[in-house]
């Protein structure tokens, strides 16, 4: 059970992990990303370290603010601290909500109340001090030393520390009662409270989200669990020198750090795959050699839930330096070419990916994507039998022209066309067999024809594959830990083959007649393809679906198709 829950820490929210190691967890990873968002969806088991974030970013910026207040004296020096409080004061009303709230230069105003506050308990207690020969002091102390060590003792027999926390126990549980309840007993395990409720009540929320016995009781054991780290672990800690601190803190990192890259280690000493061993990036996905079915379940629903929103998913770093609001440029760390990624949603699900496998050799990424719009021809009837947010986009019209205008704008010397099928696969005009008199091929070679010439080496377009029955999905773990049903079964159920051969006709008729060696399809359904069951495989055997309710491919599915990429970006 230890080692389960360990894994699942390790494997959970990689990024975010690495934020909370190096406290910088109120720096969001988009400007898209919501704190409340994610304490709502629960998704994050570190969205609560951004506080400590905040506050040990203060540590180290608080012995700057003393050493000039130092140098200052009486009057001066009060006036220093409240500059200093109504200047950052004024960032917080001044800033967008998010800098606010997460920026340690909009609270060091907050901070500087408690320093003005002991500076004047300081002042205080210091016109009150009387001074004593050193043996007079020293003795005091020992009796006083002694005499608390007997009360000590003798409370201990009367009041235990353990009977103390077991009584909070039980008023925590009387949260619900219309009286309000006096937190005294709760000051002791607050911070191991703090750090310890939320991990808990994220897993078991993602776990079981409609049940609320086993939240509450998720609540429960969160108090338990930190009564006994206070009295063990946190009073241990406490008592120990300056040197035996600086040793554990050194431990408690390199074993944190090397559990947020296990991942990355063991592929490292797998070289069963020579393309992915030793992997620069971490896994999209989170998935462990060793998680069962009930991970499947939980994942499937996650990435089912957050489709391309998932934080893991999202590619930071977007520079808008053009006119157009739907374009990006993110840059590379290469100096060998130029990259240019568009297309619908689908571009948009596989920037990261892209990028990652890329990155070492592009200068930069330039990126366009419209939702339902595909780059090379426009949709002229309504898509039956999809589940979109948009099932027909009339607006994708004037997007065609857009998208030439993209790389007209960015001269890039490979470029991506990431699109699901909606026009590519509508209905012949005239049958398969007469594309030169149909409507959509002749649209998709008259956009070829425009687009080619602003691209200098290479078009890579994403072919048409089978789409997924979104109802299925997230009973593929079930079905198959269950054993009601056989892996081919279940994946007959999923399969929506929506006239994808048309698109897959159309684009090959394409690149063979209008683009020659300068295009290239990217095909998934070899990439899918189940030799033993003689079809487009939709998960993996241990339920791990490849595809998300509305036809994205999921993080574990872009994990399946990396090799692609990173043979792509070797060979450009």
């Amino acid at each position: 059970m230890i080692y389960k829950v360990f894994e699942i820490l390790c494997s959970f929210g990689v990024s975010n992990v690495k934020k909370a190691l190096i406290f910088t967890s109120n720096r969001a990873h988009t400007e898209d990303e919501d704190y409340f968002e994610k304490l709502a969806v629960a998704m994050d088991l570190f969205t609560h370290t951004w506080s400590l974030s905040v506050e040990i970013q203060f540590y180290f910026i608080v012995p700057f603010i003393f050493l000039i207040g130092h140098q200052l004296k009486g009057g001066s020096k009060d006036i220093y601290y409240a500059c200093l409080s109504i200047l950052s004061l004024a960032y917080h009303a001044a800033s967008p909500t998010s800098i606010a709230f997460n920026s340690v230069f909009a609270r060091i105003w907050q901070f500087s109340v408690g320093m003005i506050t002991y500076f004047i308990a300081d002042a205080r207690k210091s016109n009150s001090v009387f001074y004593e020969p050193l043996e007079t002091v020293e003795t005091e102390t020992e009796q006083l030393l002694e005499e608390n060590e007997n009360v000590r003792k003798s409370e201990g027999s009367e009041k235990s520390l353990w009977v103390k926390s077991i009584a909070l126990v039980v008023s925590v549980m009387m949260m619900l009662a219309p009286n309000e309840i006096i937190p005294v007993g709760a000051r002791d395990i607050s911070y191991a409270l703090y750090l310890i409720h939320w991990p808990i009540y994220a897993y078991f929320k993602l776990t079981y989200p409609e049940n609320t016995w086993i939240l509450t009781s998720a609540l429960i054991i969160s108090i338990l669990l930190a009564i006994l780290v206070h009295h063990t672990y946190e009073r241990w800690y406490l008592r120990q020198s300056n040197n035996m601190i600086v040793i554990l803190v050194i431990i408690l990192f390199s074993v944190n750090a090397n559990c947020i890259n296990w991942d990355q280690i063991q592929e490292c000493l797998d070289r069963t795959d020579p393309v992915l061993s030793c992997r620069k990036y971490p896994r999209l996905d989170g998935v462990t050699p060793k998680m069962t079915f009930d991970d499947a379940k939980r994942l499937n629903k996650h990435w089912n839930y957050r489709d391309i929103r998932d934080p893991k998913l999202l590619e930071a770093g977007c520079v808008h330096k053009f006119s157009n609001e739907n374009w990006c440029e993110y840059p590379g760390n290469g100096t060998e070419y130029k990259i240019a990624i568009l297309g619908s949603s689908y571009a948009r699900n596989h920037y990261k990916l892209i990028i990652q496998e890329c990155r070492h050799r592009a200068t930069t990424f330039a990126t366009a994507d419209v939702m339902g719009c595909e780059p090379l021809a426009a949709p002229h009837r309504p898509v039956e039998n999809v589940v979109s947010a948009q099932l027909w986009a009339p607006d994708c019209v004037k997007h065609l022209n857009m998208f030439v205008d993209f790389l007209n704008t960015t001269q890039p010397d490979y470029a991506f066309i990431m699109s699901r099928f909606f026009a590519v696969a509508e209905p012949y005009d005239n049958g398969p067999d007469h594309l030169n008199n149909d409507a959509v091929y002749l649209e998709m070679k008259s956009q070829l024809k425009k687009m080619l010439p602003n691209i200098k080496k290479k078009l890579f377009i994403l072919d048409s594959f089978p789409r997924i029955w979104w109802g299925e999905i997230e009973n593929i773990a079930d079905g198959i830990k269950e054993g009601k049903k056989t892996m081919e079964e279940i994946n007959k159920s999923l399969y929506d083959p929506f006239n994808y051969e048309r698109g897959r006709h159309r684009h090959s008729r394409l690149v063979k007649n209008e683009c020659g060696s300068k295009c290239e399809l990217i095909d998934y359904v070899d990439a899918f393809w189940n030799k033993t069951m003689n079809a487009f495989q939709y998960f993996d055997t241990k339920g791990f679906t490849y595809f998300t309710g509305i036809n994205h491919v999921s993080a574990h599915g872009l994990e399946h198709v990396r090799p692609i990429y990173n043979k792509i970006c070797s060979y450009l």
